[in-house]
């Protein structure tokens, strides 16, 4: 029910409203005991997806007993997670793509343009999610052809940046607002 926090070679300083100047305790060993909460104010967990692991959103998912609502939702979460967590392994190469800048050019425009994308294909993401455990639409649909569409994009802006002589994903981007800039 409590924890000891063990403390070594310490000053310990009280200071206190109603005392003028404060109490000083000098130490070589200090035990402070702790007071862990009761895990009766703890709520139990379930209930929501979101607390559901992959393999128990799979199994509600795929599961003839449970609701049409709950499946749906599983569905949809459980698809979000896995296009959420694949989208990560293509982030380092979004990074590469967009932070050189063309050459002679000092604009952050390509980080800031990343910075965009990557919160919109997250927010695309959690509408997909919405819609998909409604039940409008497939949520493998809604949310994995964003998915498509953003790793192919990325996957197209890196191999720009890498393997074209002189290539620049963003070049055209970048004269525009160098042209509005003045």
């Amino acid at each position: 029910d409590e924890i000891i926090f063990r403390l070594t070679d310490g000053t310990l300083i009280r200071t206190e409203a109603r005392v003028a100047s404060p109490r000083v305790l000098r130490f070589t060993a200090f035990s402070l005991p702790i007071s862990l909460p009761k895990t009766e104010s703890f709520r139990i967990r379930g209930g929501e997806n979101l607390e559901r692991t992959l393999p128990e959103l799979v199994k509600v998912g795929t599961d003839h007993d449970s609701t049409k609502e709950e499946r749906d939702t599983s569905r949809a979460a459980f698809n979000f997670r896995t296009a959420e967590v694949l989208s990560i392994l293509v982030l380092p190469l979004l990074a590469l793509a967009l932070g050189i800048p063309p050459k002679r050019s000092t604009s952050a425009l390509g980080v800031f343009l990343a910075i965009i994308m990557i919160v919109a294909y997250h927010k695309v993401n959690e509408y997909a999610q919405a819609v998909g455990g409604l039940g409008k639409i497939d949520p493998v649909l809604a949310i994995w052809i964003p998915f498509t569409v953003f790793t192919g994009l990325t996957l197209w802006m890196f191999y720009t940046i890498a393997f074209v002589p002189g290539g620049q994903p963003i070049g055209a981007l970048e004269r525009v607002f160098s042209k509005l800039g003045k």
